[in-house]
């Protein structure tokens, strides 16, 4: 009981956080302390962000609890591997005066978003992680766990590390071409595709050019396109790197629409879409999702009584169209990350300071979006994930870079 009483008395324990993390509910804060000395200590669950239980056990063998231990002596200990004392205290010398620097830190620090270590940016983790300043350390708190499992690469402490992941990511990206024709038609429709697309895409009666692009080798002769190319990747570094690679492709077209492999929309349909682009001057829209569809916008689904179309602020990647021009303005914004979060909301950023609010969901058609999200458990974010690139840290920074907010809202309705 005594390490109980030393652990309580310090004011350390964060009681709510730890509770909310492990326990699932800050109902539990009271009897959290004791879940973390009977079993949670012992599978390494932090008591509060800048201790690692096992980080100070492996330098400092003894019986007992690790983190009654340090505070009872915490100058000089190796608390975590975060938290670099004579790096802070260099850089903030008024910790000397505090109870120890570490404690200096858990108690000001953090608040004050000042780094522990040079490899953790405080404000880079508020930023990426989205969190305001009284949530931080229980942010860092289900960071710091994170990257003890599947997140020990892809939960990135600093810029520079997400970089060097993205960084990465592209390198090993190798770019193949299998068919490339001439531009036949006004439109150009590119699908990220494994080859399970929607056939009716290939329709002989198509008014648009069909670019796929497969992100892992075809399984059988792909089907009828004017362009088939292979690049690992995702999406949007597929686009990213066709753009650079072959940017003439797209400057032969007026309109292009980029789809994902699951979304259901027939040939006649892209042609309404493209229609009510062009003869509304649109830079950059999207189809409604259908009822039933799988989305995170309700702003998105068709709406009864529509005009035809409404102005939104961005549209979603899952399936953006844009103007030659608004491409063209926009090819930088696909380079800026990797999974595509937070790109879409870029590149309507960039779209509405060029031209203005020419962007739009378009209610007079509606596609269905078939797969369900899974940010957990799905092909791509494991891929992601194992790549060391978490979509969410990518989205909070380049909404933080740029001064943006994630919201897709209405910005008035229009059309006919």
């Amino acid at each position: 009981m005594s390490d109980y009483w030393t652990i309580l008395r310090s004011g350390q324990f964060r009681h709510g956080d730890y509770a909310w993390l492990h326990l699932r509910s800050r109902y539990f804060a009271p009897v959290a302390l004791l879940h973390y000395l009977l079993v949670g200590e012992s599978r390494g669950n932090r008591p509060t962000p800048l201790f690692d239980p096992a980080f100070f056990a492996a330098r400092r063998p003894q019986d007992g609890s690790p983190f009654a231990a340090f505070l009872k002596n915490p100058f000089g200990a190796p608390a975590c591997a975060e938290f670099d004392e004579a790096w802070f205290v260099a850089r903030h010398p008024q910790a000397k005066a505090a109870t120890s620097p570490w404690a200096f830190m858990t108690e000001r620090g953090i608040a004050d978003r000042l780094d522990p270590s040079p490899s953790v940016s405080l404000g880079f983790v508020a930023n990426a992680y989205r969190s305001r300043n009284k949530r931080l350390a229980r942010t860092l708190l289900k960071v710091f766990h994170r990257r003890r499992g599947a997140g020990a690469t892809s939960c990135v402490l600093n810029r520079a590390d997400l970089t060097a992941h993205q960084a990465a990511f592209r390198d090993a990206i190798r770019l193949r071409a299998l068919k490339q024709t001439p531009a036949r038609r006004p439109w150009l429709v590119f699908v990220q595709t494994d080859g399970g697309h929607p056939a009716r895409l290939h329709a002989p009666e198509r008014r648009y050019d069909l670019m796929l692009n497969y992100f892992q080798e075809p399984k059988a002769p792909p089907p009828e396109a004017e362009y088939v190319f292979v690049q690992n990747g995702t999406k949007t570094t597929a686009i990213a790197g066709l753009m650079e690679a072959r940017p003439d492709i797209f400057d032969a077209y007026a309109y292009v629409l980029f789809l994902d492999d699951d979304i259901e929309i027939s040939p006649a349909q892209i042609a309404d879409f493209f229609e009510t682009m062009r003869d509304n001057g649109l830079d950059l829209a999207q189809p409604a999702l259908a009822k039933g569809s799988h989305g995170s916008f309700p702003v998105l689904f068709q709406k009864a009584g529509s005009p035809g179309f409404r102005r939104v602020n961005y549209v979603e990647i899952m399936m953006p169209a844009l103007s030659r021009r608004a491409l063209a303005t926009s090819a930088d914004c696909f380079r800026q990350g990797i999974s595509g979060f937070g790109v879409d909301v870029l590149i309507g950023a960039t779209v509405a300071k060029s031209f203005g609010l020419r962007i739009a969901v378009v209610d007079k058609v509606a596609a269905r979006h078939t797969r369900a999200i899974d940010y957990e458990g799905g092909a791509l974010y494991r891929y992601l994930s194992a790549n060391g690139v978490d979509p969410g840290v990518e989205m909070g920074a380049i909404l933080a870079e740029n001064g943006l907010g994630r919201d897709l809202v209405e910005t008035q309705a229009d059309g006919s």
